[in-house]
C-alpha cells in the first residue's frame, strides 16, 4: 500500500557544504536563494532519514523523506539511593530514606543506624537491653535529636527516648555532622539528627507491620491517613510491644532480654489552605513498663535484684506557617511544644524518680531579601523546663528558663560557593548568657567535587543520672558534685565529597574530620571500682574523629558501602588523662545490598548484609587501685559483627522479611560481674563493650495500602 504523503513544517534545507539554508513553512513549502558553489540540497527532519537531493535548475521541487527506523517502547528506570549525600548543601548531611531503614529490623529509632557508618549503636548495660548511640566519638546526648525539626529526644528521655519513635513511623532521617543550625536551638555539639515522621500527606493510605524475634519480643505498628476536607487531613499511628518470655542463654541467672509492655499512640492533623496558611498539629501518648534483672533468688531469703521501669509521656506540638505574596519571598512560622514525662526506676536497692515538664516556643521570619542568592532567617525562642529528680537521698530538682534570639544569613554568590552564618544569644536563668556562633561553608571545586567546612559552639544542661542510666545496672555508689556546671563545646570539621562513575555506574567518596573540644563538661568517672563520681572537668576533654566512606553501584541493583573511622577521645580524670572508656579507636563498616528485577506486579527479592569491625576499647579499672594493673583487663578485644536480612516482596505493598543480628553469635564474656552475688559491692552489669545477647533471629510482615 502506498504511504500517504503529509507536509512537514519545520524541515531543515541546506545547500551542501555551506551554511545557507531555510526551513519549510506550515504547509511544507520553502524558498531558497541559489548559491554558486553547490548544487546539492541536504534535507533533514526529526524522525526521518536525512536525504541529499541534486538541484538541476527546476523552479519547483518535491522532496519526499522516509520515516526513520521504528523502535519499540523504551522504559527508562531510575534507582534512587537509599542513603545519599548532597554536594550542594553547605551542611554535611546524609539522608537515610524509608527503604534504607527497612534493610534492618528497625523497630525504633535506637535500632535505625545498623546500616549507617556515621552513627554507632550499642547497649547501655547487660540488664535492661537499652540501646544508646554515639556520634563523632561522643555520647548521643551531645547530638541534637529533632523530630520534624522540633527538639525531641532530650532531658530525662535522652536514653530511653530513642525507643519512643517506632521505625515504621519514620519517613526519613537526616544526619548532619558538626554544629547544627541556630534555628534548632543551642544544644547541638557533635551534630543534628532530624527524624521526619510520616504525616497526613504520605503516599500510603495505611501501613501495618508485625514483628517477632527469638527472644520473645512481639511488636505491632499501624498507621492510616484520611482526608477530612479540602483543607484538613489526619493520620493516626499506633505501636505496641510485648515480651513476657524468660530467657537466660548464658546461665548467669539474669534475664537475657527484659520483659516489656509498651504502647505509643499518635494523632496528627495537617491544614493547608489556598490563602497561604498551613499547619501541623499532633498529640502523642506513651506508656512504658519494663522489668529485667534476676530471674530467681539464689539465697534463702528470696530477695531478687531487679530493675523495674514505669514511664508515662504526653507530648503536644503545633506548627503554623504563612507564606507572604511579596517581592521579598517572605514567610512566617511558629513552633510550640509541650511535654510531660514521668518515670519511676527501681534498680536493686536504688530508686530514681524523675519528672520533666517542658514548654518550648519558637517564632521565626524568613526572607530571601528579594534575591535568589541571599536568605535571612530571624527568630526568638522561649524554653521553660521544670525537673524533679531524686536518686535515693540525692536531690537534683531545678527549673530552667531560657530566652533567646537568633539570626541566620545564607549567601550563594555563585554556583560554586555557598555559606551560612548564624548567631544566637540565649539568657539562662541559672547559667547566664550563652552565645552560639555557627558557620558553614561549601565550595564546589568542580561539578562532582565539593569541599565543606563547619564551626560552631553548643551548650547543654546535664541530667547526671538519666544521661548515664546504664550505670544504675550495678551497686555502684553515686557521688554527684553540686552545683552542676553547664556543658559547652566547640566543634570544627571539614569534609570532601566526590561523586563519580566507575564502569558507567554511580559512585561516591566522602572523607571528613571533626574535632570537638569542651570548655566546660561533667566528667562521668567510673575508674574507681564501686563508685560513680560526677564532677566538673578540671583540664581538657576532646574527641577527634576522621572517617572515609565509599559507595558504589557495583552491578545493576547491587550496591556496596565501605567505611573506616578513627577516633581519639580523651578526658582529664582525677587519675590523669585517659582515653574515654568504651570508645573504640578503630571501626570498620561494609554493607552489601542486592535486589532482583521487579516483575510487572512489583514482586522481587531484596538481600542486605552488614559487617562491622569494632576495635579494642579502654575499660575502667575493675580492681582496687592498690593492685598491679594487668594489661588484658584494661582493653577489650576487637571483634566482628555480621547482620543480614532477606525480604520477599510478593507485590507492591506486601512483603515478608527474615533477618539475623550478630550472625556469628559473638558475645562479651561475663557481662555481669558478680552475678552470683547481686547485692555485693562488686556486682556490676554496666561495663559493656560488646554484644550481650548473642545471635538474634527475627521475622516480620509488612502490608501497605495505596
Amino acid at each position: 500500500e502506498e504511504e500517504k504523503q503529509i507536509p512537514l513544517p519545520g524541515a531543515n534545507i541546506l545547500w551542501a557544504g555551506t551554511s545557507t539554508g531555510t526551513a519549510t513553512d506550515s504547509q511544507g513549502r520553502f524558498e531558497l536563494e541559489r548559491v554558486s558553489n553547490s548544487d546539492l540540497l541536504v534535507v533533514s527532519f526529526t524522525g526521518y532519514l536525512t536525504d541529499t537531493v541534486k538541484y538541476e535548475g527546476q523552479d519547483d521541487m518535491q522532496i519526499a523523506l522516509t520515516t526513520g527506523v521504528a523502535l519499540d517502547a523504551v522504559d527508562v528506570v531510575s534507582r534512587e539511593k537509599t542513603t545519599s549525600l548532597s554536594l550542594l548543601d553547605p551542611l554535611n548531611v546524609q539522608r537515610m530514606d524509608g527503604e534504607e531503614l527497612r534493610k534492618a529490623a528497625c523497630c525504633n529509632l535506637s535500632e535505625s543506624f545498623e546500616t549507617n557508618a556515621s552513627v554507632d549503636a550499642s547497649f547501655t548495660d547487660a540488664i535492661t537491653g537499652t540501646r544508646q548511640i554515639k556520634m563523632l566519638g561522643l555520647s548521643g546526648r551531645y547530638s541534637q535529636i529533632l523530630r520534624d525539626n522540633i527538639p525531641n529526644v532530650r532531658g530525662l528521655s535522652t536514653i530511653y527516648g530513642l525507643g519512643y519513635i517506632p521505625g515504621d513511623w519514620i519517613e526519613d532521617i537526616h544526619i548532619s555532622k558538626g554544629a547544627g543550625s541556630v534555628t534548632s536551638g543551642f544544644e547541638s555539639m557533635t551534630g543534628e539528627i532530624n527524624v521526619a515522621l510520616k504525616d497526613a500527606y504520605m503516599e500510603e493510605k495505611a501501613h501495618f507491620n508485625l514483628y517477632g524475634n527469638q527472644g520473645g519480643r512481639l511488636e505491632f505498628n499501624g498507621l492510616g491517613r484520611w482526608k477530612v476536607s479540602d483543607t484538613w487531613s489526619t493520620i493516626a499511628m499506633g505501636h505496641a510491644e510485648l515480651n513476657q518470655t524468660v530467657t537466660d542463654r548464658n546461665d548467669d541467672g539474669f534475664y537475657d532480654n527484659p520483659q516489656k509492655q509498651d504502647f505509643v499512640l499518635r494523632n496528627q492533623w495537617r491544614f493547608q489552605s489556598d490563602d497561604h496558611w498551613e499547619g501541623q498539629y499532633s498529640l502523642d501518648y506513651l506508656e512504658q513498663h519494663q522489668q529485667s534483672g534476676q530471674i530467681s533468688a539464689i539465697d534463702e531469703n528470696g530477695e531478687l535484684w531487679r530493675m523495674h521501669l514505669d514511664a508515662e509521656r504526653l507530648e503536644a506540638t503545633a506548627k503554623t506557617g504563612y507564606v507572604f505574596d511579596d517581592f521579598w519571598g517572605s514567610s512566617f512560622g511558629s513552633q510550640f511544644s509541650y511535654l510531660k514525662y514521668d518515670m519511676d526506676l527501681e534498680a536493686g536497692l536504688q530508686q530514681f524518680i524523675g519528672s520533666q515538664e517542658t514548654f518550648r516556643g519558637n517564632l521565626l521570619y524568613a526572607t530571601n531579601l528579594g534575591c535568589k542568592s541571599r536568605a535571612l532567617t530571624v527568630g526568638t525562642t522561649l524554653l521553660h523546663e521544670r525537673y524533679e529528680q531524686h536518686l535515693d537521698t540525692i536531690d537534683m530538682d531545678r527549673t530552667e528558663t531560657v530566652i533567646g534570639a537568633y539570626a541566620e544569613f545564607t549567601w550563594n554568590p555563585n554556583e560554586r560557593l555557598s555559606t551560612i552564618l548564624g548567631m544566637r544569644a540565649d539568657e539562662h536563668n541559672l547559667f547566664g548568657t550563652m552565645l552560639s556562633p555557627r558557620f558553614h561553608l561549601r565550595y564546589s571545586l568542580s561539578e562532582s567535587l565539593s569541599a565543606k567546612m563547619a564551626v560552631g559552639r553548643g551548650y547543654r544542661t546535664a541530667n547526671p543520672v538519666t544521661d548515664n542510666l546504664g550505670l544504675l545496672a550495678s551497686n555502684r555508689e553515686w557521688i554527684i558534685e553540686s552545683p552542676l556546671v553547664q556543658e559547652s563545646a566547640w566543634n570544627l570539621g571539614v569534609n570532601l565529597t566526590y561523586k563519580f562513575k566507575i564502569d558507567y555506574r554511580e559512585a561516591s567518596l566522602a572523607a571528613d574530620a571533626y574535632s570537638t573540644r569542651f570548655d566546660e563538661a561533667l566528667v562521668v568517672d567510673q575508674e574507681t571500682p564501686g563508685l560513680v563520681q560526677i564532677y566538673a572537668l578540671d583540664g581538657e576533654r576532646f574527641s577527634n574523629s576522621a572517617q572515609v566512606e565509599f559507595s558504589w553501584e557495583m552491578m545493576r541493583r547491587t550496591d556496596i558501602r565501605l567505611a573506616y573511622r578513627y577516633t581519639d577521645a580523651q578526658t582529664d580524670f582525677e587519675q590523669g588523662r585517659l582515653l574515654q572508656p568504651f570508645t573504640p579507636e578503630h571501626r570498620g563498616f561494609f554493607n552489601l545490598g542486592f535486589e532482583t528485577k521487579e516483575t510487572d506486579k512489583g514482586a522481587q527479592w531484596k538481600m542486605d548484609g552488614t559487617l562491622q569491625y569494632i576495635g579494642e576499647q579502654r575499660l575502667p579499672r575493675l580492681e582496687p587501685a592498690t593492685q598491679n594493673p594487668i594489661e588484658p583487663y584494661y582493653h577489650s578485644p576487637d571483634f566482628l559483627q555480621l547482620h543480614g536480612q532477606i525480604t520477599r516482596v510478593f507485590r507492591k505493598g506486601l512483603e515478608a522479611y527474615l533477618g539475623v543480628e550478630n550472625l556469628g553469635d559473638y558475645r562479651q564474656g561475663n557481662p555481669i560481674q558478680s552475678s552470683d552475688d547481686p547485692f555485693s559491692d562488686t556486682f556490676d552489669g554496666s561495663q559493656i563493650w560488646g554484644p550481650v545477647f548473642g545471635r538474634m533471629t527475627y521475622l516480620g510482615l509488612r502490608w501497605t495500602l495505596y
